[in-house]
């Protein structure tokens, strides 16, 4: 018998005005405003969370505009600790000076972000990927790995891209917990009002170590 479970969210399609984000930077920037699937997130035990995984896909890209963004987000957060305070990982694509970039971005105190080039991306198309989180442990400790999964024109996974190592996420698990949810957010209202639409179209998928 497995000592973990996995759940999926139905597959959905999720919508963000313009003027919504997730980022915080010094010195006192902090938005969390992004649209969110389930809006009441899930929430788990920071200690027994596994891995969560994702598919989605956003507008196609002439329909994008800099800084639009969709994908996977892990919040942790613990009573006691204020909401401005709470820490956060998002991975996913975000458009930047016209092209989609697989990104992942970490926030424990401040955000950090990194950008991965999408070199098989054709203008025009929709830019999606398969992205997982899951909790790995080497010989040093454990820490949170964010993967990019390519797979072929079946659905089989062909490859596995290491994107990020997350390191403190894992770090004081006692007393978090962990909401996790698709994201979508298009931080800028230049271009107008216009909604940015994304498809999940396989859900989210969420393993969990069953409680002793």
């Amino acid at each position: 018998m497995s000592n973990s479970t996995t759940t999926t969210v139905e597959p959905f399609n999720l919508s963000a005005p313009a003027g919504t984000d997730i980022w915080r930077k010094p010195p006192s920037h902090n938005a969390f405003n992004a649209s969110t699937y389930p809006a009441q997130l899930p929430t788990y035990d920071l200690k027994n969370f596994q891995r969560a995984k994702l598919t989605f896909a956003l507008l196609p890209s002439d329909k994008l505009r800099q800084y639009d963004q969709a994908g996977l987000l892990l919040h942790l957060t613990k009573p006691g600790v204020p909401d401005n305070e709470t820490k956060w990982v998002k991975t996913g694509i975000e458009f930047y000076y016209g092209k989609p970039y697989v990104a992942t971005v970490g926030c424990d105190a401040w955000a950090d972000w990194s950008l991965v080039p999408m070199p098989d991306f054709k203008n025009g198309t929709q830019p999606g990927a398969t992205i997982e989180a899951r909790r790995e442990r080497d010989v040093l400790g454990k820490s949170l790995w964010i993967y990019w999964i390519v797979r072929d024109e079946a659905g089989k996974e062909v490859e596995r891209r290491p994107l990020r190592e997350v390191t403190w996420f894992l770090a004081e698990e006692e007393g978090w917990s962990v909401s996790v949810a698709g994201y979508v957010c298009r931080p800028t209202t230049e271009g107008g009002e216009e909604m940015l639409g994304a498809e999940f179209k396989e859900g989210v998928e969420i393993e969990i170590l069953n409680s002793e």
